[in-house]
């Protein structure tokens, strides 16, 4: 059934006739689920007939013990797993850990002293 494609009129029209088949299949008279609603027959009927206010609904789903239907309505809207991811932004992958003191020419200045001018001396300070 495509929800989207009914009008109101019909949507609340498929709602009583689906709480209709549900009084029938647990053998429940009218007369019975409206008294322990709270409710007149009447009133009953034109919830049968989609023309009800929301709190008789809810009252007739708790005496045919179905008011846990609604339950997706009533709880609170979780966002998406994707929308958490773009949420979140970007996580780091992996750490860049110390990085050597730059100079203010912009070279790398090493923890040890160079070596005479003309001699590259290897790093072993790995």
């Amino acid at each position: 059934m495509r929800l989207q494609a009914m009008t109101d009129d019909a949507v609340a029209a498929a709602i009583g006739g689906r709480i209709q088949a549900l009084r029938l299949k647990k053998n429940i008279s009218q007369e019975e689920v409206a008294k322990e609603a709270g409710i007149s027959r009447q009133t009953l009927l034109n919830l049968l007939h989609g023309k009800c206010t929301l709190v008789n609904l809810i009252a007739v789903l708790r005496v045919l013990s179905e008011l846990e239907r609604v339950s997706s309505l009533v709880e609170d809207v979780r966002p998406s797993p994707l929308q958490v991811m773009k949420l979140a932004g970007n996580k780091r992958v992996r750490a860049t850990g110390t990085r050597a003191a730059r100079t203010t020419t912009g070279k790398i200045a090493s923890a040890k002293a160079t070596s005479a001018p003309g001699k590259a001396k290897k790093d072993t300070a790995w």
